[in-house]
């Protein structure tokens, strides 16, 4: 969620390491080949999990990844990799028609078996449809997008206490997160889904990949 260090930047460039910097913005893709990155993530806010916005106070600008890629791919004259809300072969396909080199792929595989992730999670992601994520700070203290949940309606609602400060929020869900995956209660479980989710098949990755 932002920029290494130039210091730790030479580092990596000496040891030959390769390092992908997540963007949500052009002006971001930019800073990030600037400093140095050797390819860019563009993930649009369809995407499931914390929001890769370099300042957590900038995260809210929700740019959809089809208007995002084009413009980073124009931007920069390095790799662009695209992610968000994207789940099968035709969201594949339409990103890299838009300029993308690839693809990221993230709630496409929750389902398959090796990811291990609850079941009432797996099972709720198979339902859901596109509205029934939402962006909020309630589980980590940064946005990200989820399944909407009992815990996420209460914790967003007009009512509720505004979230801690990242990771103090983490910090503070800890216990009813553990508890609530050992129970499989979805009600209270960090539901991580894109809008997407609809589309993840719970067949094993390996068969995911083929039909990619």
């Amino acid at each position: 969620m932002g920029l290494y260090p130039a210091k730790f930047i030479a580092e990596l460039k000496m040891r030959k390491i390769r390092w992908f910097a997540t963007v949500t913005t052009v002006s971001e893709a930019l800073a990030a080949e600037k400093a140095g990155a050797n390819a860019i993530i563009a993930q649009g806010m369809e995407a499931g999990g914390h929001r890769g916005a370099f300042a957590a106070s900038q995260a809210n600008n929700m740019v959809g990844l089809f208007s995002l890629l084009p413009a980073v791919v124009d931007a920069v004259k390095i790799p662009v990799i695209a992610t968000g809300g994207i789940s099968d072969d035709r969201g594949m396909a339409a990103s890299l028609i838009l300029g993308a080199s690839g693809v990221q792929i993230g709630t496409g595989f929750l389902r398959a078996p090796e990811a291990a992730i609850a079941s009432a999670w797996s099972d709720a992601i198979d339902r859901a449809a596109p509205e029934d994520t939402v962006a909020s700070r309630v589980f980590s203290g940064r946005l990200g997008r989820s399944l909407r949940t009992e815990y996420t309606n209460a914790a967003t609602s007009p009512l509720a206490p505004d979230p801690a400060p990242y990771p103090i929020q983490r910090n503070l869900t800890q216990k009813m997160r553990d508890e609530a995956i050992e129970s499989n209660d979805l009600t209270k479980i960090q539901a991580w889904a894109g809008q997407s989710s609809g589309l993840a098949r719970a067949i094993p990755a390996k068969e995911i990949v083929a039909n990619l």
